[in-house]
C-alpha cells in the first residue's frame, strides 16, 4: 500500500485533484488519484472491510445462541452480509496490485483482547478494524448492544462515504448503506423482545459498550479528517458524527429504559 502522506504540504498532484472536486468534479477512478488521495481512499476501504470482517468472525459464535428459528436465520444473514461486503471493498483494491487471499490469510479476524481493555483512539491492531471490534463479546444481550451501537454508527459512516466525491467509494458505500442500516433496525427489533425480562444485563453491556463504540467517530482536530473532506471523502467532522450518533442511540434506547 502507499506511504502515508498526511502532512500539511500541498502538491502539485493534489492541487490539481482539489482544484477538480471544489468545481463539483467526481474522481472516477484510481487512475486519476495519486499519493495522498490514494492513501487515504485505500484505509478507509481496509477499514471498512477489516471491520466487516472482524464483526463477521465476532458475530458467528452467536448464530446458534438464537431464542428462535427466525433470530438464529437473521444472524446468519448478518454474518454472511458483512463478508459479501467486505469482499466487495477488497475488490475495489484489485487494481493496486493488492491480493485480498493472501491479506486475509495473514490476519486473525476472530482475535480479541482482555474484556477490561481500553485503547481509546490508540490503532491497536496488525489489521485496520475499528477499535470496538477487538474488544470481546460476552453473551447474546452484549452481542445485540453491540450490534445495534456499531451498526448504527456504521450507517452514519458509510452515509458519508455514499456522498463521497470519489466514484468507486461512493458506489460501494450507496450499496452497503441500506444493509448497515437494516442490521441496526435488526438488532433494535431483536432487543426490544429481550425487554423487560434482561433490562439490568443490558444495561451493563451498554455501559461497556458505550465509551467503546463512540470511538468509532474518531478522534477531534483529527488531520485525517481534514484531509477525507478536503478531498471530498467525506463532509461532516468526526465530532457531528459523533454527536449524531449519540443522539439517535440515547433517544432509541432510552424508550427502552436502558441508559447510557
Amino acid at each position: 500500500m502507499a506511504p502515508s502522506h498526511l502532512d500539511t504540504q500541498i502538491s502539485d498532484e493534489d492541487a490539481r485533484l482539489l482544484s477538480k472536486i471544489a468545481a463539483g468534479g467526481v474522481i472516477a477512478d484510481w487512475q486519476e488519484t495519486g499519493g495522498r488521495f490514494k492513501e487515504l481512499a485505500t484505509s478507509i476501504i481496509l477499514q471498512f472491510a477489516d471491520s466487516q470482517m472482524a464483526g463477521a468472525a465476532g458475530f458467528a459464535d452467536f448464530i446458534n445462541q438464537g431464542t428462535s428459528i427466525n433470530d438464529r436465520l437473521q444472524i446468519s444473514k448478518m454474518v454472511a452480509e458483512k463478508m459479501s461486503m467486505a469482499k466487495l471493498a477488497y475488490d475495489l483494491l484489485a487494481g493496486l496490485n493488492f491480493n485480498s487471499d493472501r491479506y486475509i490469510a495473514n490476519h486473525s479476524f476472530q482475535a480479541r483482547v482482555l474484556r477490561d481493555t481500553f485503547f481509546g483512539f490508540s490503532r491497536s491492531s496488525a489489521d485496520k478494524r475499528l477499535n470496538a471490534l477487538l474488544y470481546p463479546l460476552e453473551s447474546f444481550d452484549d452481542m445485540l448492544i453491540f450490534t445495534y451501537l456499531l451498526a448504527v454508527m456504521a450507517k452514519l459512516l458509510v452515509g458519508e462515504f455514499a456522498d463521497s466525491r470519489f466514484a468507486p467509494l461512493k458506489n460501494l458505500a450507496e450499496h452497503c448503506l441500506p444493509i448497515e442500516s437494516s442490521h441496526a433496525d435488526l438488532a433494535l427489533e431483536m432487543l426490544k423482545k429481550r425487554i423487560p425480562q434482561q433490562r439490568e444485563k443490558l444495561q451493563v453491556s451498554l455501559t461497556y459498550w458505550y465509551p467503546r463504540v463512540e470511538t468509532s467517530a474518531g478522534p477531534p482536530d483529527s488531520l485525517r479528517n481534514q484531509w477525507h473532506r478536503k478531498f471530498g471523502l467525506k463532509q461532516s467532522q468526526n465530532v457531528e458524527i459523533k454527536e449524531t450518533w449519540r443522539k439517535e442511540v440515547t433517544t432509541q434506547l432510552s424508550a427502552l429504559e436502558i441508559f447510557a
